[in-house]
């Protein structure tokens, strides 16, 4: 079977052409030979195809590991539309379930089963993958399983034990992005046989790299939205903010849409399909929305806070430019952005902050010193940190870093927020806190933040809410709760259900003192990737492809020409010619800052500088927030 089937014949019967890179063919060959193979190919590079073809020339079912429920389904979907046969384990299967679909897989002789690590670990779904004629594992987003990757899941570590399961299967890991690190521990903690290799570069030629500061964010989007009339993605990192910018960027006369995980799955799937069939050219999204899109005409993708690091950065600006024409990938900042990165990565999880978190659990749920209790603990980790003084999210990370080493067991159910939305009118609700003025700031603060709040659901940032009101939780959910009653507003509560069970007997510090080494190495690498992400956001001299490039371990000895940073260095070194170009554009019309910004194509430093060299020349003016000739 495995000779007597032609790759390409295969791709031409069920994609419709015959055409893949050179890279992926060498990747495709290894999988068919049954060698364990890493493969590391850029966002839009053709990872899955190189797990799917083989899998449909191979016999048996491919077990395929993948870290978002989204993305399973998203891929499922693709398959079935090309007639091949996939399926999963639902959330929610029993045991009867899971015996049903193990047994269709292997009379219908399905040829992909896609699970997530976390159903993977499940005893009963190790036992029936051993009754299964399984070609070969492939585990995609394998950057998961190295701490040195950006989105470091502990569950993926337990994939090695289908070394145990199922010996004689080989491996193919693929990702988009993996540093050298990266690439040395997925090998290790997979138990390669082989160390076969594919290792393609990150750079995009065709993709220009942008960064500007600008206090103005909307109305420089706006101007780069008129410019570039063509699919658009938008990132932002609030689900409220998507939005709202949406709604923004409507009443501006664009054509946007929004996407982010707290949507239904119906809303998902149209606000998807209007932008991919361009009846609406502009999506504004969480980083939910980009994981298997496949829509290669993409010519702009903004960003519109500092990603959380270099290699989430290069997943997403990727979607831009993968048919191989030139893009672009801008991200628009303020100062504050600056700040509020550097508070949100402020808080070191090292071995101390840790064992800080595990003496307080101890102290909070009273349990003796050598003791070990059997009961699983309810835990409300808002409270839990508002107690102790802690960061909820630095706790949580704590957390999840003694349920790695086996300290204790961490699971959380849900992270869904409050919904609310008012039934009454704005007048009866204003005559009602009149009525009862207990009620006056939870309401005020909820009017004040929450705009259309009478029209849609809005969903509740509890964290501000009680800050801002000094109201803790519970005050704040039993006013809801009454609101609700007495029918002046919908209130759906948040369903955030979080366990912890203690697996060894509580010793303070002799029980961490085995992995302190271990946690001080993660947060060296946490401290050292935020660094980097900082640098590269804050950088105003060097090529922006080349820091990237380096970071990824590959030598660049040429600059882009493209990014920000080049152009401008190219056009500072006549700086004469370049204070003649702006003088000439403010004789056409007074400009913006913004829209000086992306007529020279230079980056915010380099302007301001010239700017305020022309201002201080009296050659313009600056007036009405435009900058004219001094006439």
């Amino acid at each position: 079977m495995l000779n007597s089937v032609n790759p390409k014949e295969t791709l031409l019967n069920y994609w419709g052409h015959t055409s893949f890179r050179p890279l992926q063919e060498q990747i495709i060959n290894d999988v068919l030979s049954k060698k364990d193979t890493l493969a590391v190919l850029p966002t839009g590079g053709g990872k899955s195809i190189c797990y799917q073809l083989p899998a449909l020339i191979m016999e048996g079912t491919c077990i395929v590991i993948s870290p978002l429920l989204a993305l399973i389904n998203d891929q499922i979907q693709h398959l079935k539309s090309k007639n091949i046969t996939a399926v999963t384990i639902p959330s929610h299967s029993h045991t009867n379930d899971i015996i049903r679909i193990f047994d269709n897989i292997r009379i219908q002789q399905l040829k992909f089963l896609y699970l997530s690590p976390e159903r993977l670990a499940q005893p009963l779904i190790q036992e029936k993958l051993k009754q299964l004629p399984i070609s070969f594992i492939a585990v995609d987003e394998a950057h998961c399983i190295s701490q040195w990757g950006h989105d470091f899941r502990p569950s993926y570590l337990k994939i090695a034990n289908l070394r145990n399961v199922l010996p004689d299967k080989h491996i193919l890991a693929v990702t988009a992005t993996a540093t050298y690190k990266t690439q040395r521990q997925i090998i290790s903690l997979l138990k390669f046989k082989t160390t076969t290799q594919h290792i393609d570069t990150v750079a995009r030629k065709n993709l220009a790299y942008q960064v500007f500061e600008t206090p103005n964010k909307i109305e420089l989007i706006c101007t780069m939205l008129q410019k570039i009339k063509a699919p658009t993605i938008i990132y932002v990192q609030n689900r409220l903010a998507v939005q709202e910018l949406s709604q923004q960027l409507n009443q501006k006369g664009f054509n946007s849409t929004y996407y982010h995980a707290g949507l239904t799955k119906n809303v998902k799937e149209k606000h998807f399909n209007n932008w991919y069939t361009e009846q609406q050219n502009i999506m504004v999204a969480t980083n939910a929305f980009g994981m298997g899109i496949d829509k290669n005409n993409v010519r702009l993708v903004l960003h519109l806070e500092i990603p959380n690091s270099l290699e989430n950065y290069l997943q997403e600006a990727g979607r831009a430019g993968r048919d191989g024409k030139k893009s672009f990938s801008c991200v628009i900042l303020s100062k504050n952005d600056f700040v509020h990165y550097k508070t949100k990565h402020q808080d070191v999880i090292d071995a101390k902050f840790v064992l800080k978190v595990y003496q307080n659990l101890n102290q909070h749920f009273q349990i003796a010193f050598g003791e070990i209790p059997e009961q699983l603990f309810d835990v409300d980790l808002m409270s839990f940190c508002r107690k102790y003084k802690l960061a909820p999210k630095s706790t949580e990370k704590a957390l999840r870093r003694l349920d790695h080493h086996q300290i204790l067991v961490f699971n959380e159910q849900s992270k869904a927020q409050s919904i609310v939305k008012f039934k009454a009118s704005q007048q009866q609700v204003l005559q009602f806190v009149h009525q009862n003025t207990n009620y006056h700031t939870l309401i005020s603060y909820i009017l004040r933040n929450y705009v259309g709040v009478f029209d849609i659901e809005k969903k509740l940032d509890l964290e501000k809410m009680t800050t801002a009101t000094q109201l803790n939780a519970i005050e704040i959910h039993k006013k809801l709760t009454y609101l609700h009653q007495i029918e002046l507003m919908d209130y759906q509560p948040q369903q955030h259900h979080q366990t912890l069970q203690f697996l060894v007997p509580r010793e303070d510090k002799r029980t961490l003192n085995p992995i302190g080494k271990q946690l001080d190495q993660l947060a060296d690498v946490d401290l050292e990737k935020h660094q980097k992400n900082l640098a590269y956001f804050t950088n105003e001299q060097t090529c922006r492809n080349t820091i990237i490039l380096n970071y990824f371990d590959e030598k660049s000895t040429d600059d882009c020409g493209i990014c920000d940073i080049c152009i401008s260095t190219k056009k500072l070194k006549n700086s004469d010619v370049l204070h003649q170009q702006i003088v000439t554009l403010l004789e056409q019309k007074p400009c913006t800052f913004n829209q000086l910004l992306i007529a020279l194509k230079i980056n915010s430093i380099s302007l301001k500088s010239i700017v305020q060299d022309l201002l201080q020349e009296e050659k313009i003016i600056f007036k009405q927030h435009l900058f004219q000739i001094n006439a």
